[in-house]
């Protein structure tokens, strides 16, 4: 569920990430579905994969990531 903005860094390098739009560096994360239409058409949206979106808190641009190759960071810990 979204929380407070938080930093983000991506990769076992830990490299920041930037909002591709505003270069924004605070995000909200939730959990999205990646829905696929044959799944949908065949009612069986319930077994697509789940993601994450994380949403630039300046203009609201949504970020995908299928896998869980990035960390959530709180901006007053550093």
């Amino acid at each position: 569920m979204s929380r407070s903005p938080r930093l983000v860094t991506v990769g076992p390098q830990r490299a920041p990430l930037h909002c591709l739009v505003c270069r924004g560096q605070l995000f909200t994360d939730r959990e999205i579905k990646l829905n696929t239409s044959g799944m949908e058409f065949l009612g069986l949206e319930w077994a697509n994969r789940s993601g994450t979106a994380l949403i630039c808190d300046r203009c609201g641009f949504v970020h995908t990531f299928a896998g869980n190759e990035f960390e959530l960071w709180d901006p007053s810990e550093g």
